[in-house]
């Protein structure tokens, strides 16, 4: 498996032989490197976590251009529906779509959930994080999210060994929170820091967080760069 950040909570993970993007936030992502649509090459798989532009971000023009399937909560896959996108698939928290031999499960993350559109907010139903399993590992995409209790009730059911953890503060969870919640409530043991650096309201380094964790190794990629498990 190949994990690469590409800016914010964008990831393309490659496992199976497929192409999977998170949260593809790519047209007005200062962070996300300039050549990333020759990065992703052909897309089998889009998950979005939840229904705010800077996670939607490219995925109905991604979706259409590649054909891939893109998986998310049941409002977005209806509103992506009503914008022309044909294959898209709708689903909820706690359940779980399998294809090409990869597991996509859908579970909570605390946060907020709406589109901008007229000038008017659009419901997009919940917010969520993704548990992505292929062989031995299981990869935890929190979303956008504050730290939660039930991270422990995830970490037993789903065990994931690898987590995409927001560190930025201001909209989710800061280092000091990201750091409790890996060292108590998770159990993981890679940790790759996400939504920071993006926009001069978020925190710009993940050095502090790192220097916080006691359990897992933080693995604080830049954009483009990858790890390979």
């Amino acid at each position: 498996m190949e994990i690469q950040w590409l800016g914010h909570s964008a990831f393309r993970i490659v496992a199976q032989g497929k192409t999977v993007l998170v949260d593809p936030f790519f047209t007005g992502n200062p962070a996300c490197p300039e050549d990333v649509r020759k990065i992703i090459g052909k897309v089998d798989h889009i998950l979005i976590t939840h229904g705010h532009g800077d996670h939607i971000g490219d995925a109905l023009d991604i979706g259409q251009e590649h054909g891939a399937q893109v998986t998310c909560i049941h409002e977005v896959a209806a509103w992506l529906g009503n914008q022309g996108l044909a294959n898209c698939v709708g689903m909820n928290i706690g359940g779980t779509v399998q294809a090409d031999g990869l597991a996509f499960t859908m579970v909570n993350a605390v946060h907020s959930a709406g589109y901008m559109e007229d000038g008017k907010s659009v419901y997009m139903g919940v917010c969520a994080g993704f548990v992505i399993r292929c062989g031995k590992w299981s990869v935890y995409h929190t979303g956008d999210t504050d730290i939660f209790s039930d991270m422990t009730l995830i970490q037993r059911l789903h065990q994931p060994n690898v987590g995409l953890i927001p560190i930025g503060g201001h909209y989710t969870m800061d280092a000091k929170a990201a750091a409790l919640a890996c060292n108590e409530l998770l159990d993981l043991d890679i940790i790759v820091p996400m939504h920071f650096g993006t926009f001069p309201i978020l925190a710009q380094s993940a050095d502090e967080f790192a220097g916080m964790v006691k359990r897992g190794r933080v693995e604080a990629l830049t954009p483009g760069g990858t790890l390979d498990l």
